[in-house]
């Protein structure tokens, strides 16, 4: 029970390729280069000592090297073919798993540390740098991570991913949410990028959504073509109801034959 993945092809006839990724890799490289914003805070903890702007560097390094894991983390998900889906609802939900989501909370949550760091700085009187930058810069990183904190509590309103039903979809973070009938689908298109991304549109041209990797799960390309399917298709919904394994390995076989009549 939980989150499934699957690589299934889901070739449709005449509809181009998107890749996943332009260079064909995922952006791990971001990691390093976050790394390199710790070289400086390292040297001052490590090079001054004042017990108070140690305290306040140490814990900004934390900090660094945390977004770098996270970027890690985020990464490693995008698989180019991937479909994740719940296999426990009875539907097919196309959803991200829950590490990226675990992994920026964790982030919000560490930002916090340079403040208490500062306040226990100002509190005991430490010694520090008397700089504004320095001495209050970690309250307005603690402000920023209560904010963000705040935001993802208040996304929890929506359902993460796609869910699609015999009567139509709904799901979505972030760049807004879905409740739709099949009818009320519009365009359903892949929009290159340095990672591509799934373009939704109402079937009167708005609301429309670009709907990043990180907030679907699963490969773009692979995911509209699931949507075209069942949008196109109305008596292949009832399979939606059977669970996300019926109805990607239906999809799949039908799309299949299909190529393989073209050819």
């Amino acid at each position: 029970m939980g989150l499934v993945t699957t690589h299934p092809r889901l070739e449709e006839p005449g509809v181009p390729a998107v890749p996943l990724l332009r260079d064909g890799r995922a952006p791990g490289w971001l990691a390093p280069v976050v790394l390199l914003f710790a070289i400086l805070p390292v040297v001052m903890a490590v090079a001054d000592d004042r017990l108070g702007l140690r305290l306040v560097m140490a814990s900004l390094v934390i900090v660094i090297c945390s977004a770098a894991v996270v970027a890690v983390v985020r990464s490693r998900t995008m698989t180019t073919g991937v479909v994740r889906f719940h296999d426990t609802s009875r539907s097919l939900w196309l959803r991200p798993p829950a590490s990226p989501s675990v992994a920026v909370v964790v982030l919000l949550i560490l930002l916090l540390l340079p403040a208490v760091a500062q306040g226990a700085t100002d509190i005991l009187g430490l010694e520090t740098m008397p700089s504004v930058l320095v001495r209050r810069g970690p309250y307005l990183l603690a402000a920023l991570a209560a904010g963000g904190l705040v935001v993802m509590l208040w996304r929890l309103r929506t359902a993460p991913g796609i869910e699609m039903t015999p009567s139509g979809l709904r799901g979505i973070r972030g760049v807004g949410s879905v409740n739709w009938g099949w009818d009320e689908l519009g365009d359903v298109s892949v929009e290159p990028g340095r990672v591509a991304r799934l373009g939704l549109a109402h079937a009167e041209g708005s609301p429309a959504f670009a709907v990043p990797f990180l907030m679907l799960g699963s490969d773009p390309q692979r995911a509209a073509a699931l949507l075209r399917f069942f949008r196109d298709n109305p008596g292949e919904r009832p399979v939606l109801a059977e669970g996300g394994a019926a109805a990607v390995r239906r999809a799949n076989d039908v799309l299949r034959a299909r190529v393989v009549s073209t050819r």
